[in-house]
């Protein structure tokens, strides 16, 4: 299926193919999920996404987090590096915290209308100390995939709660 013709970013959206360009490198778009933390003395915080931009404002984006919605962030506090985790009712991203700086993702599969499957790397890093964190997308077709739509990605906002 082809867009009916309206000019956007070239990337992948609800209208189906087009003939689009060629994104940068952008986002990476794997991601290993790592346990999250299992010992020691742990501390919490409450999260919440402020905002997400995606690429395109046509782009559908993976995104495992809806907008305004809440979530825990999970530290190993007693250990740096240590690991963590940021757990939203649909998602859970794993990681390690290291001194003040968190470095977490989830990575996903997804069928596409386009035929393809599609993965995914979802990550939030940041520095807790500055209150925000930040939520990057990016996606790629499977290895062996031929003939999908170009990718979308996106980035957002994360804050830490009081």
């Amino acid at each position: 299926m082809v867009d009916a013709g309206r000019a956007d970013s070239g990337a992948r959206d609800g209208g189906g193919r087009d003939a689009g360009t060629l994104s940068d490198a952008g986002p990476p778009t794997s991601c290993v999920n790592l346990p999250g933390p299992d010992g020691g003395r742990r501390c919490a915080a409450q999260v919440r996404l402020l905002e997400l931009r995606p690429s395109s404002a046509t782009c559908f984006v993976d995104v495992r987090v809806a907008l305004g919605e809440t979530g825990i962030l999970d530290w190993e506090c007693a250990n740096s590096p240590g690991r963590a985790a940021i757990t939203f009712p649909r998602a859970r991203f794993t990681g390690v915290v290291s001194g003040d700086v968190v470095d977490t993702c989830l990575g996903s599969e997804f069928d596409y209308t386009d035929g393809c499957r599609w993965t995914s790397a979802q990550a939030i890093r940041g520095a807790r100390a500055s209150g925000r964190l930040t939520l990057t997308y990016g996606e790629a077709p499977v290895p062996g995939e031929l003939g999908c739509a170009p990718a979308c990605s996106a980035t957002g906002t994360i804050e830490i709660l009081p």
